[in-house]
């Protein structure tokens, strides 16, 4: 379950999100790196140490961290320090948890431009490669093969794929291997974001697909959008 969908004001309720999450049943979390209380620079070791102990005490393994900050960030002048502030201390954040958590979530998915600013590229897959994190890029069109890193790879979010105007499925088997973050949400007719299965995605054509790209990690529940995040979360546990 990806927490972005349930939003907090606070650490405290960041934390009790995550209880939430694990009540609804789930085993995997998808932590938002810019929600009160789960921000990077907000975590002492201290504090990442509690966090870990919360997410073994509630047995839920990471499946990494989301990022969403305007992917114009990266390729402004004026705003690109801080946007490769924000993503080196997820990288790192994802890094620490994944350690202490012993779970393989060491994955931040962002949204990056086509054309980053000066030198934004480097220091991203700089600190990727410090830290053994994966950088899954959820733009699109979706990063070309010819631009293809180890550490720099492309995530799949079937709402944002159908909004485009493609086939989540299709998209997913073309990525094959370069895929390195997989989500769950659907969009109706309308263009709006609702539980999977009420939509227009093919949800076996989409698993078919991941399968068939060699995907055997988390598939991360996307609820962004959608109407009562909380009931819809344990709906699809219950239906999945």
């Amino acid at each position: 379950m990806a927490l972005c969908a349930l939003p907090s004001r606070d650490g405290g309720e960041a934390r009790a999100r995550i209880e939430s999450v694990v009540a609804a049943g789930y085993r995997w979390v998808q932590l938002d790196a810019a929600a009160p209380g789960l921000r990077a620079r907000e975590l002492s070791r201290s504090a990442r140490r509690d966090l870990a102990a919360l997410l073994r005490r509630c047995e839920l393994s990471l499946s990494g961290l989301d990022l969403w900050i305007p992917e114009g960030h990266f390729a402004s002048p004026d705003h690109a320090d801080r946007a490769v502030a924000a993503a080196t201390q997820a990288i790192a954040l994802a890094a620490d948890l994944a350690t202490l958590t012993a779970s393989p979530g060491r994955t931040v998915s962002v949204r990056l431009p086509s054309a980053m600013a000066d030198g934004v590229e480097g220091s991203l897959l700089d600190a990727a490669e410090r830290f053994e994190v994966r950088i899954a890029d959820h733009a699109l069109p979706e990063r070309a093969p010819g631009d293809a890193h180890e550490r720099l790879c492309v995530g799949v979010d079937p709402a944002a794929v159908l909004i485009a105007g493609e086939d989540p499925a299709a998209l997913t088997a073309r990525i094959g291997n370069r895929l390195a973050s997989l989500r769950l949400s659907d969009l109706d007719a309308a263009g709006s974001r609702v539980a999977p299965g009420h939509g227009r995605l093919d949800i076996d054509a989409f698993i078919a697909a991941a399968s068939v790209a060699g995907w055997n990690g988390p598939l991360v529940l996307d609820l962004r959008g959608v109407q009562d995040p909380e009931r819809v979360m344990g709906e699809v546990a219950v239906g999945w």
